[in-house]
């Protein structure tokens, strides 16, 4: 599993009330990933959120080559370390600008920068 690949996982609402199977973007790094665990950001195609994103939310630009039915962001303040064996589809990968607009916002996130 590398880095920048689309996902679906099971994600909990914020409230932990119940989950949702939904698309998710590995940030974790390769080598960490041959663990049992990978870390994920949820992606959504909400339209609050592609037109007005928060922090840390990245437009996906070539969201079809991701395996995306829609325009998505990537919320990389919504991170969620996962079973690899939890994770049910690999869906696509995001191209290299929007991965390197990913890395940015996780660095903004974590006040890296």
């Amino acid at each position: 599993m590398d880095r920048g690949q689309i996902v679906l996982a099971p994600f909990p609402y914020s409230d932990l009330r119940g989950m949702k199977r939904r698309p998710a973007c590995v940030v974790s790094a390769s080598s960490y990933n041959e663990g049992p665990d990978v870390i994920v950001a949820m992606v959504t195609s909400s339209g609050t959120r592609l037109h007005d994103p928060g922090m840390g939310d990245v437009t996906i630009n070539d969201w079809r080559a991701a395996g995306l039915r829609r325009p998505s962001v990537v919320r990389t303040g919504r991170l969620l370390v996962l079973e690899r064996r939890l994770l049910t589809a690999l869906l696509g990968s995001l191209a290299p600008d929007d991965v390197e607009a990913v890395d940015r916002a996780l660095l903004t996130v974590f006040g890296l920068r």
